[in-house]
This record gives C-alpha cells, structure tokens and sequence, in this order.
C-alpha cells in the first residue's frame, strides 16, 4: 500500500459516512414532514366527524366561538356521567359569554352493557339534544337509541331538571315520561338515565366547567 492509498482510504470513509449521515437526515425529515400532514389530516377528518355530531344536537346560532377549540378536560366520574377514563368537555360561547356544554356520559346498564352518548346543555341546564356514540346493543334492538335510525332519541331536546322531577326521568313502563317500546326496554332505561345524570353533573359542576383552562 502506497502513501497516496493510506491517506484517501480515511477520506472516502469520513465521506460515506457524511453520505450516510445526509441520507438520513433528509429521510427523518421527509417522514417528520409527511406524518406532520398526515397527523393534521387526521385530526381534520376527526373534527369534521365531530362537527358533524354536535351540529345535530347544538344549533350553530347558539354559539359564535370555534366549539371544538374551547375544551377542558374532566376526571373519571363514576357517580354521574359513569366515566372511567378522561373526557372532553367543549364549551359553546356566544359573544364571549357561556352558552352551552357538549359532555359525554355513558349509561353502564344497556342490555348488551355500555352505552356511550354525548350531550349539549344549554348554560341554562336544558338539555338542547343527545347522540348516541356507541353501543353493543343486539343489532335491530339497538336501531332504537341510533338518530339516523330512529327519531327516537330527540325525545330529549328541551328537557331539563327545572321541567321534569326525578321520578320522570324513566320509561312510562316504570312510571316516568318518556317512551319506548317493549323490544327495546333496557335501553331506553339506560340512556334515560344517563341523560338524568348528565343534566345532574352539569347543575353540580357548570360554573366551574366554563373557567377552567386546557
């Protein structure tokens, strides 16, 4: 080995290592660019989704803000709402000024178990609509509490605890005010009551629910 090949061979080892190291800094920052669309894709998709749910049940003149910006996060609540993880509250503003909630509660009780909903109430305590989320409920049974299935669910729009007395909050079968029909028995007891609770959360936790801070 001559002296010319002993001093380049270091050279070209500095230099594919320089290559290596420029191939990998431009394909960590191609993938950083590409999941940084994807993610924010992803999070257009869900908000449309949700958008598209709260505009069911909360009429846009009701708000001015951007809803699904203005959030909190609340703790499990087993007492009321029935969660056992974290949850999103969004908070609907009107000139700067609490108009109303979208909170999730679940009815535990539902006859294939959990039944998840999201609800809006008004700052004024009444209940402006409900959607249910997901369910397990035997397939045609469940068709009942869904809103693209059954006009069912709207029964609750305009409700409130001021309007309707504890006792009301169940199924006529059991002695309340809502309908229901007999296939379908258990889970209407079960949103009925998840609603119940849900306006029960709101009256114990509103003011406390449109201060706090994410």
């Amino acid at each position: 080995m001559n002296d010319t090949t002993a001093l380049t061979a270091p050279r070209r080892s500095r230099r594919d290592a320089l290559i290596l190291f420029l191939f990998a800094a431009i394909g960590t920052a191609v993938l950083s660019f590409v999941f940084h669309l994807t993610e924010e894709t992803i999070i257009q998709r869900e908000d449309e989704e949700k958008l598209r749910i709260v505009d069911q049940i909360l009429p846009r003149e009701v708000y001015d803000n951007r809803v699904l910006r203005d959030w909190i996060k609340i703790p499990p609540d087993r007492d009321l709402l029935k969660t056992n993880e974290i949850t999103k509250v969004y908070r609907a503003r009107k000139s700067g000024q609490p108009a109303a909630v979208l909170l999730e509660a679940v009815g535990p009780n539902g006859y294939g178990g959990k039944i998840r909903l999201i609800l809006a109430i008004a700052a004024d305590g009444e209940l402006l609509g409900t959607r249910v989320l997901a369910h397990n409920e035997t397939v045609g049974w469940g068709d009942y509490i869904e809103a693209h299935k059954n006009k069912w669910i709207n029964i609750f729009s305009h409700t409130s605890l001021e309007r309707y007395k504890a006792k009301d909050w169940q199924v006529k079968k059991d002695g309340g005010r809502f309908d229901y029909v007999t296939r379908s028995t258990i889970s209407a007891r079960a949103v009925v009551a998840a609603a119940h609770r849900a306006l029960q959360y709101y009256d114990q936790n509103k003011e406390k629910l449109f201060v706090q801070h994410h």
